[in-house]
């Protein structure tokens, strides 16, 4: 039995829809899909992580680069994160991301001062 998201994270969420772009740099499982970019949307959001719905299932310890736009905020936040968990829903696929700090480029500290 999976164990309820809720239970593991680390940061308060809030419902948030958001539209976002997700790119894979290194996948769990040898599908090929490295380079693959996705358009996906959150259901909600925290400082370290957020919950978002994809049309394909995302490999678990999937490293993703997403691109994150916020209604009222100018541009789009570039973040790096690792998939945590993934399971069917409907028509679609619920996925857990944990946002990363990465030696490369990345907003995640602007991400992060939204939730101050």
């Amino acid at each position: 039995m999976v164990t309820r998201e809720r239970d593991r994270r680390g940061d308060l969420r809030g419902p948030r829809e958001e539209r976002l772009f997700l790119k894979f740099l290194d996948i769990s499982s040898s599908s090929g899909r490295v380079d693959t970019t996705l358009s996906c949307k959150t259901l909600d959001v925290s400082a370290s992580g957020m919950r978002l719905v994809s049309s394909e299932q995302l490999p678990l310890d999937s490293t993703l680069e997403l691109w994150v736009e916020i209604k009222g905020c100018p541009g789009k936040y570039l973040l790096n994160g690792v998939v945590k968990w993934c399971y069917p829903n409907e028509d679609a696929f619920v996925c857990g991301i944990e946002l990363k700090d990465s030696s490369s480029v990345s907003d995640l500290g602007d991400w992060q001062d939204l939730f101050v």
